[in-house]
């Protein structure tokens, strides 16, 4: 015969078993979120200062623009083959459809860009240069 506080104690163990089996990937797909939509705002974030500074640029507003930005992981920035459409892309890691952010913006310039590969905090160079705009980063 086995006592009551063991029968209790083994209620609890079996509880608390239960609590972390179910819990801890509860608790990792809750993070794994949290950071998706973290770098997700630093993305937009970085996508409205770069095509503000570029309009600044293309508007004739300023000539020479230069701006902090972070960049989260998985940033890219291009333009399409007429070189005035600044496309900006996040991969989310999310599954299909959700897996890219895109955000474009057409503009009267041809624009050269170059983006870092890495995340962190990037000094972005924005410059007219014979009718073409340059956008260029440092680190400092």
């Amino acid at each position: 015969m086995v006592s009551r506080s063991l029968e209790k104690m083994m209620l609890i163990a079996v509880g608390l078993s239960t609590a972390v089996i179910i819990g801890v990937p509860v608790l990792l797909v809750a993070i794994d979120t949290m950071t998706t939509t973290q770098q997700v705002q630093y993305a937009q974030q970085a996508s409205e200062k770069i095509f503000n500074a570029t309009r600044q640029v293309d508007d004739g507003v300023s000539s020479d623009i230069t701006i902090e930005v972070y960049i989260p992981d998985n940033f890219e920035m291009s333009t399409d083959s007429t070189g005035s459409v600044l496309t900006i892309t996040v991969d989310t890691g999310r599954p299909p459809p959700d897996t890219y952010l895109t955000w474009l913006e057409d503009f009267d310039h041809q624009i050269v860009v170059n983006c870092p590969s890495k995340a962190g905090y990037y000094y972005f160079t924005f410059t007219m240069v014979s009718d073409v705009i340059h956008i260029t980063y440092s680190t400092s």
